[in-house]
């Protein structure tokens, strides 16, 4: 396979990286992989000093793995994820929220892979966070892990917490700006409001056309529900619930943060 065929999917947690993986997995000609480096089979197989030919070994095995973890295969079975027919696989699509510390290098590495980095409101990701039971432990005090998920983060691939939120957004509006036709941003609550536009717009970045299974995924995904953390069935609610759930003094803070480093516009509703 060539680099021109890999996408690489990425946020912070919490941030409806799922929800846009299984968007694209819906093309008949995506081969989806969650995660190689968190795998057991491809742990630590590449890093920051990796050379061009192992980042080419690691995408040319995972392309073709049929680890259960990486594919998601008990995400299907319990209904989380959908079960999409598959044509000739000629493109592969990584879905990660860690590792964000190797995008400059692949960047550098290779001339024609494409980031697509989703993100969510702050308040949004880090309500999700804290009401998910298996990333947020119910012991922890909320009112003193929300910024820096000092007790969450542990070791230099992991991202938690509105500190790295801010850095995060930073970072890939700064690369959206140097590599235009390698890196793109797109919003969640944009997404969610505006789903079949921005899907269009994604895939056209990517030289991928939408069909009729892509289609059917996207009416299905905001019109059916599944209580599940971790699913992507669920309706557009989803995108404001932190408005009334999350602890006032974390949203007055957040917003603050916000205003200071100029980023509220994105958050405006769009005309």
């Amino acid at each position: 396979m060539k680099s021109k065929d890999v996408i690489w999917i990425n946020g912070m947690p919490r941030s409806g990286t799922s929800w846009l993986s299984q968007i694209f997995d819906s093309h008949p000609n995506i081969s989806f992989k969650l995660s190689p480096l968190f795998s057991y089979a491809f742990k630590n197989f590449v890093d920051e000093n990796s050379s061009k030919q192992e980042w080419f070994d690691l995408f040319e095995r995972v392309f073709v793995t049929k680890d259960d973890f990486i594919n998601q295969n008990y995400r299907r079975e319990s209904g989380e994820y959908p079960i999409f027919i598959k044509n000739e696989l000629t493109k592969l699509v990584i879905k990660d929220t860690r590792y964000h510390n190797l995008t400059d290098n692949l960047l550098k590495l290779f001339s024609d892979i494409k980031f697509i980095h989703i993100v969510r409101h702050p308040c949004g990701a880090i309500n999700s966070w804290l009401k998910a039971p298996k990333e947020f432990p119910q012991n922890l005090n909320p009112l003193e892990e929300w910024r820096t998920a000092k007790s969450r983060k542990k070791s230099i691939e992991e991202f938690w917490g509105f500190d790295d939120w801010l850095f995060l957004t930073k970072k890939y509006l700064k690369l959206q700006e140097e590599f235009p036709n390698n890196v793109r941003v797109v919003f969640y609550e944009d997404l969610v409001h505006n789903i079949y536009t921005e899907s269009k717009k994604m895939f056209e970045f990517v030289n991928l056309k939408i069909g009729r299974q892509t289609m059917e995924f996207l009416e299905k995904s905001q019109n059916s529900y599944n209580e599940s953390e971790y699913a992507v069935f669920k309706n557009k609610d989803v995108a404001t619930q932190w408005k009334t759930e999350l602890h006032p003094e974390i949203i007055n803070s957040i917003e603050e943060e916000l205003i200071i480093n100029n980023l509220t516009h994105f958050f405006e509703p769009k005309v």
